[in-house]
């Protein structure tokens, strides 16, 4: 009972205040993800040929590329002749945006800085109903999980405040919300009295974030017993899945999304160590250097496809992350969207602090994208209290643009750190192919 009036009437009454159409969404999607295989294939395929005619005939950046490619929206009858369109990585978007990439849609329209896989800041638009389908996404996620509506749930987040509209989701989904920027243990400390206090059965945030908290928990005795939990923005390690177990005696399930508005994937009680993919709201493809399908179990690069143009539609996007689609097709308990095996590409280490922090990839992030002079960075962590930071830095950057990083970090994270800042040209790669952002030294 509880569960039907915060699904049917207090949420809706929540889209109402806010101008949204989350839970609409929300019921489309839960009903969907159990039609007949064929039947998802079909509509996927129809919004494929949807959003590219919208992308080509509406965004000069998609029409120069495909005219120069030689292929047109009649040449796409869907999710399998998309490999003929080119791939579009941040770099041109940036170049196009806003005139020559975005559309008007007639709603409330919002400007989002993200830094992806990159590092770079990136800038995306998008309007009422495609963040209104990702929020739903968000909520179906946590439902695949075992969480209902009207459960309480602890969420941590990089947002220090929240705002208007983001307090009154957390008062709508019964959500505690805390900081992740400092996870030092007193702080630790606290956010496990929150959860024994309040009695709250579920937590979600950060891989890391949430690794650490179950860490903090077994080192101080501290044993909450919980029923689930879910995490997203960096990889869900093994290490970090078993240390959850122990404190807490819950399964964990990952999801994975990026901030440019697309929620991709997530697990359920029912995959296992599958994700579904969500391939009503994205389509999703794992392809080689050149851009092709590779084979279900092989590792590739992820391209992504929103299914809705929105103020900005993104076609064959590149996010710069590696995953792998399953080989077989094991029983999901009636959901028959496509299953991922796994994220290969988004590890990162932490940070430790003299005063005692842990600062994960996150923490930098949020930082930094409210840097606009600094297009790229690096951190090293030398010793204890040192961190070599390398930043690739734009024509305008200035002296008091590093300091009001550094006051940041100092502020957020540890004063007593010492920022050793380096100018560099370029960060290159690693040996795999990818973008390290946070290295360390320490043993």
């Amino acid at each position: 009972m509880r569960a039907r009036i915060w699904r049917n009437l207090i949420l809706p009454a929540g889209d109402l205040l806010a101008r949204q159409t989350v839970m609409r969404h929300y019921r489309s999607y839960e009903e969907s993800m159990r039609w007949p295989i064929e039947r998802i294939q079909a509509e996927q395929d129809r919004l494929v040929r949807r959003v590219v005619r919208t992308a080509y005939e509406g965004c000069p950046v998609y029409r120069e590329l495909y005219d120069a490619a030689r292929v047109g929206p009649a040449d796409i009858r869907g999710t399998a002749d998309l490999h003929r369109l080119p791939l579009v990585g941040k770099d041109p978007l940036r170049d196009a945006y806003p005139d020559r990439v975005t559309l008007p849609t007639g709603r409330r329209r919002h400007e989002y800085s993200t830094s992806g896989s990159t590092g770079k800041p990136f800038t995306v638009l998008l309007d009422d109903d495609t963040m209104s389908r990702s929020r739903a996404l968000m909520l179906l996620r946590t439902r695949l999980a075992g969480w209902d509506f009207g459960d309480p749930i602890f969420q941590t987040g990089m947002a220090v405040s929240r705002g208007a509209l983001k307090s009154l989701k957390d008062r709508l989904l019964r959500v505690t919300y805390r900081s992740a920027f400092d996870l030092s243990p007193p702080v630790l400390d606290a956010y496990l009295d929150v959860i024994e206090e309040q009695r709250l059965p579920f937590i979600s945030g950060y891989a890391q974030s949430l690794y650490l908290l179950a860490k903090r928990a077994r080192e101080t005795d501290r044993a909450p017993r919980l029923k689930g939990a879910v995490t997203w923005g960096s990889n869900l390690l093994d290490q970090f899945r078993q240390e959850i177990l122990q404190a807490f005696g819950c399964p964990t399930f990952d999801s994975y999304g990026i901030g440019e508005g697309i929620q991709i994937a997530a697990q359920s009680v029912h995959s296992g160590e599958y994700l579904h993919q969500f391939a009503l709201h994205v389509a999703a493809e794992i392809v080689d250097g050149e851009g092709r399908p590779v084979a279900p179990g092989e590792r590739g690069e992820i391209v992504l496809t929103r299914l809705d143009a929105g103020a900005m539609p993104l076609v064959r996007y590149r996010v710069g992350d590696v995953g792998r689609a399953a080989a077989a097709t094991p029983e999901t308990g009636g959901i028959n969207l496509p299953l991922w095996a796994g994220i290969d590409g988004r590890v990162s280490d932490i940070i430790h602090t003299p005063a005692g922090n842990q600062l994960i990839v996150e923490f930098f992030f949020g930082i930094m994208q409210y840097a606009p002079t600094i297009t790229d960075f690096q951190v090293i962590q030398k010793s204890l209290d040192t961190l070599h930071v390398k930043i690739v830095t734009g024509p305008d950057h200035t002296r008091a643009d590093w300091e009001r990083v550094v006051a940041e970090i100092h502020d957020k994270g540890d004063p007593d750190l010492k920022l050793e800042m380096e100018i560099v040209p370029d960060i290159p790669l690693a040996a795999s192919g990818k973008r390290l952002f946070i290295v360390s030294e320490l043993d």
